[in-house]
């Protein structure tokens, strides 16, 4: 019976999808440009940007501009910040209010055949905790998001979904790699089917997966784990009305990915080779952090702010948003300079896209398709080992391009004395093949790269201040490293467990730590 809402779920997904179409190109919303944005912002109306563009419209978009031109202007050009709250609030409703709580229908308190490997009372008792979090963080848009989507920032979905928790109200994308894992974890199949779709919802409209769920985050997508997530339910659920509908979408979301200006052509004594990048369709200050942004290129030419505006959009494309990583003055973000960066971990999660759309291809029968893709997946390999890897140092390095107006590109390598993870996640993929010298000198190099701390792995080995540098531990980067170290890497001892439970709610936090939790090699 599942099997066939299943499968009548995939042909009305279409219809669902066309809702919003409408607006699949705007970047000229409410929202996300314009006098009213830039006064709520500028202005400092609310101390997050993020809440601003997160409220919904009471009334059409049109009258309520002309509204807020009619207003009485300060000698700044902007109306008082008492005028300004009043108009909102006349004009607004909540951040975050069109997304509604919903308990989804597959959820248990203790789940069948939860945690086998974990017999410890007090660990299975805080995983339990952990799995009950899921009535707090599942949501699924009002009416009106489908109905009238013109008025609301948050992009129409079919089916529930987890959000990260706190300010971010939405469901995001590359994190949503991570919920699906813990989804599964809790035996909760039919949400992790939900949650999938609704991405592969946002790519049949948008021709991409966007960062998240909000009309803003429409300029840009984040690292490309929705083949891992399709792989992931696929097996879980062995649905092939699901996999029919997900497989084409996948191809295309490939295709986004190896379009220019995200992919580039980098000329090397060897040969040519075709790599990708972060680069986001943006050249603003970004809506949700509209203030800071404006800050940062104060005292530059228009030229220049444009160029750091992008390049910090494109920094928020990579999930790593910020890290001296993208910084030419690792200090400064000021100097940031993504789109100069031929990222070794995209590449990777771009052959690990390639090996999962062959795989798939061949178990709906299309041989054709899993031959094209294992043959691009064969060449990024040989790309990326040929121009990342360093075999003195024992890692990927990323690549720097001299000159982003040529083609091709000329790029060497970043080989700077800061470790990031990022620079290990190839080996997580399989691009160093299992059991080969080259693997052995990477695991080397990671225990010796001063990433492995008593709770955790940080997420590099410099602190810049940024939310992606030391000694901050994001919990993807646990998952996507552990399982090549095992117990080394990420023990279940007194210490860590106490290290992280002081981490903040947030859903993948937990989802990850529910999916260490169930890889037995990660529990020594």
């Amino acid at each position: 019976m599942a099997r066939l809402w299943m499968c009548s779920l995939w042909v009305l997904l279409a219809g669902s999808a066309a809702s919003a179409q409408t607006r699949s190109n705007e970047s000229d919303t409410i929202w996300t440009s314009g006098p009213l944005l830039e006064a709520v912002e500028l202005m400092g109306v609310f101390s997050d940007s993020k809440t601003f563009v997160d409220m919904p419209l009471l009334k059409d978009a049109a009258a309520v501009n002309a509204s807020f031109n009619a207003l009485p202007k300060e000698a700044n050009g902007f109306p008082a910040n008492a005028t300004l709250q009043k108009f909102l609030a006349a004009n607004f409703g909540a951040a975050g209010s069109d997304f509604e709580s919903a308990v989804p229908d597959d959820f248990s308190a203790e789940p069948d055949n939860f945690l086998p490997n974990v017999t410890d009372p007090a660990i299975r008792k805080w995983a339990l905790q952990v799995n009950g979090l899921w009535q707090d963080l599942c949501r699924e848009v009002n009416e009106s998001v489908i109905q009238q989507p013109q008025l609301h920032s948050l992009l129409p979905l079919p089916g529930i979904t987890a959000v990260p928790g706190d300010r971010f109200r939405e469901l995001y994308y590359w994190d949503s790699f991570w919920v699906i894992k813990g989804l599964l974890v809790s035996g909760m199949t039919e949400t992790a089917t939900s949650e999938v779709t609704n991405l592969l919802s946002l790519q049949e409209t948008y021709g991409h997966v966007p960062n998240g769920a909000r009309v803003y985050y429409i300029n840009r997508s984040q690292p490309p784990m929705l083949s891992n997530m399709v792989r992931a339910v696929y097996e879980a659920t062995q649905d092939d009305g699901f996999l029919a509908y997900a497989l084409p979408l996948l191809v295309s979301e490939h295709v986004y990915w190896t379009a220019a200006p995200k992919q580039v052509t980098v000329a090397a004594d060897s040969g040519s080779y075709k790599l990708s990048r972060f680069y986001a369709d943006w050249f603003a200050p970004r809506p949700e952090s509209y203030l800071e942004d404006f800050k940062s290129a104060q005292g530059m030419s228009s030229s220049q702010q444009q160029q750091l505006w992008h390049d910090l959009a494109s920094g928020a494309e990579s999930g790593m948003d910020f890290s001296s990583r993208w910084f030419g003055n690792p200090d400064n973000i000021s100097t940031i300079q993504t789109t100069r960066i031929i990222p070794a971990e995209l590449n990777a999660y771009l052959y690990q896209m390639e090996s999962n759309i062959a795989e798939l291809a061949d178990e709906m029968g299309n041989s054709t398709l899993a031959a094209s893709f294992r043959d691009f997946a064969a060449a990024r390999k040989e790309a990326i080992n040929t121009l990342m890897y360093n075999e003195t140092a024992g890692r990927w390095f990323d690549l720097i391009i001299d000159d982003t107006s040529r083609s091709p590109v000329a790029a060497v390598q970043n080989n700077n004395t800061i470790s990031y993870v990022s620079q290990y996640i190839p080996l997580w993929v399989g691009i160093a093949d299992e059991g080969s010298s080259q693997a052995a000198a990477v695991t080397r190099s990671f225990f010796e790269s001063g990433l492995i701390q008593p709770g955790g792995i940080s997420t590099s080995t410099y602190n810049s201040t940024q939310q992606w540098d030391f000694p901050n531990c994001w919990a993807p980067l646990q998952v996507s490293t552990s399982p090549h170290h095992a117990c080394h890497v990420f023990p279940m001892a007194p210490s860590t467990q106490c290290h992280l439970l002081q981490l903040p709610p947030h859903s993948v936090v937990y989802c990850s730590l529910l999916t260490a939790l169930s890889e037995p090699a990660l529990l020594c």
